[in-house]
């Protein structure tokens, strides 16, 4: 019997920002030569030699409808005909399982896109057990099935799609990953956002169909995979849903027949979004903020800033403060936290600054050392990681004509960044790089921008950090009064329109981080802190340790 282990690739760890993850397979042969495989950078070889080969292509074993009497059986007894089973191309197999420890009999899953086999996933007869072939690239099962003319189901598994066409609804598609394998607070956890790559490669016809019905399973990870669909795809296109005591589309089959199953889908709402919902839809909500009161939102990385301002999925934080203050590196110093301890990815539309020079910022503030010459100067290793962090968790809407873009043009390629990349915060630095369109006055332009950003927002489960340039104000002496939305050129409205204001004000000595505007109260609260800035590297820090 073959050994294997774990160990950190000799190709790749020293590259990345977890140098000792071990993601690399050796196995003993029984030869005793030990071979590598890593799940990362798809590396091959032999310890001691390596040998890099390309990753291999995808061959699936030749697909027939070869189903026996077991089979049927079995397809049978979950209510599926034959006839169904001809639609989506199912086929017998036997394939070793894992858990089973043994070969057995099982139905595969063929997922086609454009008339090719682009994965296959068999489903044993006999238990839950699933496995698939090796190499094939993550596709909504039955896309080639969809009409993009027709509202799309889309189903966490490919039974519970089975069902809906032995129904008459062959509009459906089930994800090929099934249900989250980890959830946190009802929501998908930002480690899996690599598993929702077939909704970026089904894109297009999605974009098209009418609307999209979402039918996960009805518990708790079934329910964050709804979550993060609707966030992917827009809640204002998405319908959810609600299956009552039922857990999916196949037990109302068996349990009460095609009638109900028909009436339950038929019954599907829009998804529910912030500001255009029951009460009862933030029942949740609610009881956790009766019992851990503000600051329920997602850590800044500095306790002073915790007191008064959080992170939310789905708000608009206006940022503003005088040129060189400090506001957009206080921006850049947030997002690179959230990115180490919540692991979110982010998009960045900064037209003062050429990609390769935020790149080589955010590279500072994440290793603490300077990017360029000079003393504590980041080493080629340090660089690499750096790198290799910034490419992980940041994509960068880059701004080549000569003419500033419009604010539907940002948006568009931010919804494209939340289904590629499944962002999950972005920053729009300055506005007056923005090309104002429409009718009506400054103010009346400034307002249905900020209420197209802020319905972005809300529907697709971004926060959102707009950086405004106070007008010019009057000096008083030395001092320069601190500004807030009010002092913000060209509208009223980045006072009214934001969830969260802030103003980064640099003194002398320290920096001021000013919360002028908190519209809810488990977020944060109005009030100031200070914080240490460091030139030399670009970075943020607390003046004092509260553990000290």
């Amino acid at each position: 019997m073959q050994e294997s282990r774990r160990i950190a690739c000799p190709d790749c760890s020293h590259t990345r920002r977890k140098k000792n993850s071990k993601d690399c397979v050796v196995t003993v042969k029984p030869d005793g030569a030990e071979v590598y495989f890593c799940h990362h950078c798809n590396s091959s070889g032999v310890l001691g030699g390596v040998v890099k080969e390309e990753k291999k292509m995808f061959e699936p074993q030749v697909v027939s409808e070869n189903l026996d009497k077991d089979h049927l059986q079995y397809l049978k007894s979950r209510g599926i005909s034959k006839d169904t089973a001809k639609v989506v191309k199912l086929f017998g197999s036997e394939k070793y399982f894992q858990r089973l420890n043994k070969k057995t009999k099982s139905i595969g899953f063929p997922y086609y896109k454009n008339g090719n086999i682009m994965a296959v996933k068999y489903r044993a007869i006999e238990g839950k057990d699933f496995t698939q072939d090796a190499g094939g690239t993550s596709v909504l099962f039955n896309i080639d099935g969809v009409n993009p003319e027709k509202p799309l189901v889309i189903t966490e598994g490919e039974i519970d799609a089975c069902t809906l066409i032995e129904c008459g609804v062959e509009n459906v598609v089930s994800v090929p990953t099934g249900a989250p394998l980890k959830v946190s607070d009802g929501r998908v956890h930002p480690s899996e956002d690599k598993r929702f790559q077939y909704v970026w490669e089904s894109h297009e016809i999605i974009l098209k169909v009418p609307k999209v019905i979402i039918a996960t399973d009805n518990d708790q990870s079934g329910k964050a995979l709804a979550e993060e669909l609707a966030r992917r795809i827009g809640k204002d296109k998405c319908h959810l849903v609600n299956f009552q005591d039922y857990k999916d589309f196949n037990e109302v089959l068996l349990k009460d027949g095609k009638d109900s199953v028909l009436k339950i889908l038929d019954s599907a709402e829009p998804y529910p979004v912030e500001g255009l919902n029951s009460p009862e839809s933030f029942q949740d909500r609610l009881k956790k903020l009766w019992e851990k009161g503000t600051g329920s939102g997602h850590s800044t990385g500095f306790y002073s800033v915790d007191d008064i301002y959080t992170i939310v999925e789905g708000q608009l934080t206006v940022v503003t403060g005088y040129p060189s203050s400090g506001k957009s590196n206080f921006v850049d110093q947030l997002m690179v936290n959230l990115a180490k301890q919540s692991n979110w990815n982010f998009a960045v539309c900064s037209f003062e600054n050429a990609p390769e020079l935020h790149i080589a910022r955010l590279m500072e503030i994440q290793q603490n050392k300077k990017f360029f010459d000079g003393k504590n100067r980041m080493s080629e290793e340090e660089h690499n990681e750096a790198f290799s962090f910034v490419n992980d968790h940041f994509v960068f809407l880059t701004h080549e004509s000569s003419e500033p873009s419009t604010i539907d043009s940002i948006l568009e390629r931010l919804k494209i960044a939340v289904t590629r990349s499944g962002i999950r915060g972005a920053v729009i630095d300055p506005y007056n790089y923005i090309i104002m369109e429409g009718d009506g006055s400054e103010t009346e332009k400034i307002s249905n921008m900020l209420t197209r950003v802020q319905s972005f927002a809300k529907s697709y489960g971004v926060h959102v950090w707009f950086v405004a340039h106070p007008a010019k104000m009057q000096r008083y002496g030395n001092d320069l009064p601190r500004p807030d939305g009010m002092s913000i050129s060209g509208s009223m409205a980045w006072w009214a329109k934001a969830d969260v204001g802030l103003t980064v004000h640099r003194q002398e000595e320290n920096t001021e981080i000013i919360c002028w505007k908190c519209r809810y109260r488990w977020v944060g609260k109005t009030g100031q802190t200070e914080l240490n800035y460091d030139i030399n590297s670009g970075t943020y820090s607390e003046i004092s340790d509260p553990f000290g």
